[in-house]
């Protein structure tokens, strides 16, 4: 500032230093960021390198329609249709029971012996009862016969009257008999029909007092019939041949009528309930009445019991799901035990024009994909059943129509499966061998 005039260096001094040097910080920040911004602007820009869409690989299994059986993976209770509750006939005691708790016992075997005094008492009150109608029943009869004979000698009397009667008006009309004797006459005649009308009522009555007599005979002897067959429930026998289970009885208790005494199991001739989904209900009926075997395994503890399902509930049980149905075996099994719970494979009537597709070829319930032109295609099929493969997996049984056999089924799961979605096919050869090994 030497070299400037004096005035203006005084003015530099004065006026404008203080003011720059007051703000320079400011000043120096500003044009920081000014070259900043031009530095950002004038940069040079990145070219982003194009992205090639991903392709899924995937296994396919080509469209192969065919005869196939669906199978059903159940669960079913062991039941016997010989399960008795063995209760009580009568009130009375306990004086024997010559069996145990899982003994096996034949059709006709004792099992329970009750008091019969008080049974053997009423039996022969009732005995005495029908001895006593039937003598009032004879005399009856006898009344009746008698009252037979007496309305016949009534009857024949009235037409002895009757002829006297008429001889006497013909005496009255030709002069030759007195008004006096015609009424004595007409007297007697009026006095044999009221002979005749009481002897046929008393005949008409003893033939009512029989008939009340054999109705009172009739109750007696079902009272007598009740009361033997009291007698006879004091013997508890065996109704079929089977075990015992569940004894509740010892000897010196009271039991009353009903009161449960023990339980009789038939194993020979056990069976399996089952629940089948309503949805094949029609087509197991179908199979029963074309008497067509609808096969079904059964899994126990040592292996597999074949059987087949003989018939189907005519009920939906309220709250349940399906169908109480029964299978039944070719022979009596062994093993299964009553009243547990065992895996069934029921095999139900052939389905033809249908496909086996593995499970996770398929999207929620009715819904596969295809390829076409290397993309997903979404299918909807309609889901016949399932069946169960020697391996252990399980195959779902389909039919579309618009699936043909030059169609190629995705079978690989895909977590965002979409229509469009770019595939790579593995090859035809791999699914092939895939769909062999369900047949």
């Amino acid at each position: 500032m030497k070299n400037l005039p004096k005035f203006l260096s005084g003015f530099v001094q004065d006026k404008f230093w203080p003011v720059v040097r007051g703000r320079l910080p400011l000043f120096i920040l500003g044009t920081a960021l000014l070259v900043t911004t031009v530095m950002i602007l004038t940069r040079p820009r990145d070219v982003p390198a194009a992205r090639s869409e991903r392709a899924w690989t995937v296994d396919v299994l080509p469209v192969n329609y065919g005869s196939i059986n669906p199978t059903l993976e159940l669960f079913g209770s062991v039941q016997s249709p010989q399960d008795a509750d063995l209760s009580a006939g009568i009130e009375a005691t306990v004086n024997d029971v010559p069996i145990r708790d899982g003994e096996t016992v034949v059709e006709g075997q004792l099992l329970v012996v009750l008091d019969d005094r008080d049974a053997n008492l009423t039996l022969r009150q009732r005995q005495a009862d029908i001895l006593e109608i039937q003598a009032q029943s004879s005399f009856a009869d006898r009344q009746i016969e008698i009252n037979r004979v007496a309305f016949k000698q009534e009857k024949d009397l009235l037409d002895i009257v009757k002829t006297r009667f008429d001889r006497a008006k013909e005496l009255l009309d030709l002069g030759r008999l007195s008004r006096s004797d015609f009424e004595n006459a007409t007297e007697n005649l009026k006095r044999g029909q009221l002979a005749l009308n009481r002897a046929d009522l008393a005949l008409e009555e003893s033939r009512i007092r029989l008939n009340e007599r054999q109705a009172q005979l009739e109750r007696a002897q079902a009272l007598h019939g009740q009361a033997a067959l009291d007698v006879a429930r004091t013997r508890v026998l065996a109704p079929f041949g089977g075990i015992v289970s569940g004894v509740q009885v010892s000897e010196g208790d009271r039991v009353r009528v009903g009161d449960s005494l023990m339980r009789l199991q038939n194993p020979s001739s056990v069976e399996v309930r089952t629940q089948v989904p309503a949805d094949y209900v029609q087509s197991i009926n179908q199979g029963l009445l074309t008497k067509d075997a609808i096969s079904a395994a059964v899994e126990m503890d040592d292996g597999i019991v074949m059987g087949r399902i003989t018939r189907v509930s005519g009920l939906i049980r309220e709250g349940s799901g399906g169908v109480d149905s029964f299978i039944g075996f070719y022979s009596p099994p062994l093993g299964l035990r009553l009243g547990s719970t065992v895996r069934v494979l029921v095999q139900l009537p052939a389905e033809t024009g249908v496909i086996g597709v593995p499970a996770e070829a398929v999207y929620g319930r009715d819904r596969v994909y295809k390829v076409v032109n290397d993309r997903m295609k979404k299918v909807d099929v309609e889901r016949v059943g399932e069946r169960s493969l020697k391996d252990g997996r399980t195959e779902v049984i389909i039919r579309s129509p618009e699936l043909t056999s030059s169609d190629a089924i995705i079978v690989t799961k895909i977590a965002n499966a979409a229509d469009g979605l770019l595939v790579k096919m593995v090859g035809k050869k791999t699914a092939a061998s895939h769909s062999s090994q369900g047949g």
